[in-house]
């Protein structure tokens, strides 16, 4: 486990307030339970315009830390410091309304989005997201 301290905003504290991750792992697992927040969100609005969603909705993950938390109660030690808040995910996953996959950080269409990339890279997960490249 990271010894450095990550901070996180909670979905539940003021925008000033943030949560302080001790881990990559712990970030990691934070941020899936706020994507796990967001789509909740969009399946109820798609229930509520007659849109309901009957397959697993499928999040990606590229930390194997936090995926594991989820599939194997044995590293409940390394996760009960963290806040019930955010163990939605958790839940969500048990209830079988999502499911977290891994992705390797070099497939991780995203990354365009959030970091500098090698050109033929950029150019490449640009054509992923079905946007022309300049």
């Amino acid at each position: 486990m990271s010894s450095r301290c990550l901070a996180v905003r909670s979905p539940d504290t003021p925008k000033k307030q943030s949560v302080m991750a001790l881990s990559t792992m712990e970030a990691k697992y934070v941020t899936l339970s706020e994507a796990t927040r967001e789509v909740q969100w969009l399946r109820n609005l798609f229930g509520e315009l007659s849109f309901a969603q009957k397959l697993l909705t499928t999040i990606f993950g590229n930390n194997e830390g936090s995926i594991a938390i989820l599939k194997n109660p044995q590293f409940h030690k390394q996760a009960k410091h963290i806040g019930t808040q955010f163990h939605l995910v958790k839940e969500q996953v048990q209830d079988g309304v999502i499911t977290i996959k891994s992705v390797r950080s070099q497939q991780q269409t995203a990354d365009v989005l959030t970091k500098p990339l090698p050109w033929p890279k950029h150019r490449q997960h640009v054509g992923e997201m079905g946007l022309a490249v300049a």
